[in-house]
């Protein structure tokens, strides 16, 4: 299907994370792919929990991402604002059409009672509702509650002996019986809208055509679709996507190794490679090629998405990061790796470097231990490289010494013959070597390190190695 709008539409409660992000951008591609407005509305009417810095964070990560939005906060549109705390006195209007058609009412049942409604329920084998206690009130029981000083919710009235049908995109035709919905909260007894009013009702007045969001919304569905026919506003089409979970099959979070993008962005992930990863989390795109958010948008579908839950698989987040790091030009992972080689010596080009290390890094902070390693940390830091320089001893390294003192036209050439006089071949030569001048026992071709850090600090390497 044609998509004429898509949103994503977050509660500022917390830091944005992976199965939230994974959302944003289906939502975003669906807009790419029918050049199709992609909206941003922030869901802030749990006073409590909403906080500005965590709007101003979900911006920043959205931002980082390049999921630019074309209406919403700092981007303006048709409506005022893009907050939903800000929108209150447009709900009000909507409670009173509402009440004027008998269609709300407001209801005093307290949390105990409900707790105890539902004990019940369950006891008795029946699923866990609201049974209506309310629904039938008189004026002068309402008002005798008012009287006390107690606060309402309103609840909205189901209609009774209906199906509610609707086609999911992703999930097929659905069907719902009435029967089984009990009344749900619109209004909160601070007056301030339910996620389930505000939500379906925001959807409308901005002309989001297309909601794609969770399958733990499903069931919310035919209310929200029950309020929009009551109210005689348009609905939008559904795609419920199934759950992002962690390994241990449960939703997705903090405890089961979900991180925020904002720790993805601090560890040094690259926004293409978490598209890339993300864009194939539960959506199945026919090949591995790394692509650019408008590739990823021509073949986004719908119809590709699975209706099975899917495991976060941080290996695979890895081999994008990977490849994403090996298509950067030079000044790309120039501007990417920056504050981490301030520490790299002034003679020193750092076009040179990265050249050097591009191919055996992941993230910014190797780039800075391998630099650290080569420059300025002590052989004796890692017991490792101790343990191989002194397996190695004290003769091999002064044979090595001398020998490239000497003078040499390559490094091939040296390593020759700083085996034919120690006696040493195979790993027993070139691991000591590599070692000793790097710090490490992995990394770059040792010639590229040699050719790159110059013989005078090979001498010095080789001589700590030598004292040790």
């Amino acid at each position: 299907m044609k998509a004429n709008k898509t949103r994503f539409s977050p509660s500022p409660t917390g830091l944005l994370h992976l199965g939230n992000l994974r959302t944003a951008l289906f939502s975003f591609l669906m807009a790419q792919k029918h050049k199709s407005p992609f909206l941003l509305r922030i869901e802030d009417t749990d006073f409590e929990r909403s906080k500005e810095e965590f709007s101003k964070a979900i911006c920043e990560d959205l931002n980082w991402m390049q999921l630019n939005w074309d209406e919403g906060p700092h981007s303006g549109g048709k409506e005022d604002s893009y907050y939903q705390s800000e929108r209150v006195h447009l709900y009000e209007e909507f409670y009173s059409e509402l009440l004027d058609k008998n269609l709300i009412y407001p209801c005093f049942t307290s949390e105990e009672e409900l707790k105890i409604i539902r004990r019940n329920q369950i006891a008795a084998g029946e699923p866990p509702r609201y049974t209506g206690v309310w629904s039938e009130a008189s004026e002068n029981e309402i008002q005798e509650e008012l009287d006390k000083g107690n606060q309402p919710v309103y609840r909205f009235r189901i209609p009774k002996d209906h199906n509610i049908k609707f086609v999911d995109l992703v999930k097929g035709e659905q069907s719902f019986s009435t029967n089984d919905l009990d009344d749900f909260i619109v209004r909160k007894k601070d007056a301030t809208p339910t996620f389930m009013f505000a939500n379906a009702v925001d959807d409308s007045l901005m002309e989001v055509d297309l909601v794609l969001r969770g399958d733990d919304h499903l069931s919310n569905t035919p209310r929200q679709i029950a309020l929009l026919k009551a109210l005689n506003l348009s609905l939008p089409q559904y795609a419920h996507v199934s759950l992002f979970t962690g390994l241990d099959g449960a939703p997705l979070s903090k405890r089961n190794g979900s991180l925020s993008i904002n720790d993805l962005r601090e560890m040094g992930y690259l926004p293409k490679a978490v598209a890339n990863y993300l864009s194939r989390v539960g959506h199945t795109i026919p090949d591995n090629d790394l692509k650019t958010l408008e590739d990823l948008a021509l073949v986004f579908e719908t119809q590709n998405i699975s209706s099975s839950p899917s495991k976060f698989d941080m290996d695979q987040l890895l081999f994008w990061q990977k490849k994403t790091v090996e298509s950067l030009t030079v000044n790309e992972c120039k501007e990417w790796l920056e504050k981490h080689l301030r520490d790299l010596p002034s003679d020193l080009n750092h076009e040179d470097f990265i050249e050097l290390i591009k191919d055996n890094i992941n993230f910014p902070e190797e780039a800075k231990n391998y630099l650290n390693k080569l420059f300025y940390q002590p052989l004796t830091a890692q017991t490792e490289v101790e343990n191989i320089i002194k397996t190695a001893g004290k003769e091999f390294y002064l044979v090595a010494y001398k020998v490239i003192d000497s003078g040499f036209d390559n490094w091939i050439e040296a390593t020759k013959l700083i085996g034919g006089e120690s006696g040493k071949k195979g790993k027993d030569l070139f691991m000591p070597l590599r070692v000793a001048i790097t710090g490490q026992t992995k990394g770059p071709e040792l010639d590229k390190v040699v050719d790159f850090i110059g013989v005078n600090r090979v001498l010095e390497r080789v001589k700590e190695a030598s004292e040790l």
